[in-house]
């Protein structure tokens, strides 16, 4: 039998669903909750996380408990494309540089561009901001020795692609993994949420065409405020 709390999640989730709850509704405080299904309060309690970790509904402080606001949505075919194929938006995405600096490149990275761990890379930070708020961070690395005076270049273009093309890289092969990641307390500042929260987190390793290794990358995704939908016209078997 499944968990009281479970089932609790079950019984709010449809009122969302349905649209009995529409979004921005205040939820009755967790008392009447609990009174109303004859639970305990640490059962609702416990409901209502899951919920809110799935960003279905949204707590302020002073205020009370909302369901939480409809959430972007991008076509998964364009997955690795942050702002291509995005809805549910009011207005255009935007990047907010976080950082761009020197630093060595550590084993990670150096192990990614084939270059030694103390050689120095660019490490480029921005946000990608969606109706005023932070859903998606974008870090690249570049190794300084292959892009040199690429700080310039990138104040000129505000993009990481134009700036390479001066280093007549065109056209190029990537790898990308996609996987579910738990956000560390420096991902969770820029995306404004708690440390712990799940995310999607896509790497590419770009290379050029005779596949020299130039460009490691991480886009980190908000899994309480982003969703990924795909239309296709011959439909998987059934399994």
């Amino acid at each position: 039998m499944l968990p009281l709390y479970h089932q609790l999640r079950e019984l709010l989730l449809e009122k969302i669903d349905s649209g009995e709850w529409a979004p921005g509704y205040q939820l009755p405080a967790e008392k009447d909750i609990s009174a109303e299904y004859g639970v305990s309060r640490a059962t609702v309690r416990q409901a209502m996380q899951f919920l809110e970790n799935q960003g279905l509904i949204e707590r302020f402080q002073g205020k009370g408990t909302f369901v939480g606001r409809p959430k972007v949505a991008s076509n998964l075919m364009t997955l690795f494309n942050p702002v291509k194929g995005l809805t549910s938006v009011k207005e255009l995405p935007r990047f907010v540089l976080r950082h761009l600096r020197t630093v060595p490149a550590g084993a990670l990275v150096a192990g990614r561009l084939g270059i030694d761990p103390a050689d120095h890379v660019f490490d480029v930070e921005r946000s990608i901001i969606v109706d005023g708020e932070p859903v998606m961070i974008v870090r690249n690395w570049l190794a300084v020795s292959r892009f040199p005076d690429f700080e310039e270049k990138f104040a000129k273009t505000a993009t990481v692609l134009r700036a390479i093309q001066h280093y007549g890289i065109n056209s190029v092969q990537q790898h990308k993994e996609l996987e579910i990641t738990i956000l560390d307390y420096a991902e969770a500042e820029g995306l404004d949420v708690q440390p712990g929260s799940p995310a999607l987190l896509v790497t590419y390793l770009t290379r050029t065409i005779d596949g020299e290794p130039f460009e490691y990358r991480k886009v980190i995704v908000r899994g309480d405020r982003c969703k990924y939908y795909v239309d296709i016209n011959l439909p998987e078997p059934l399994l």
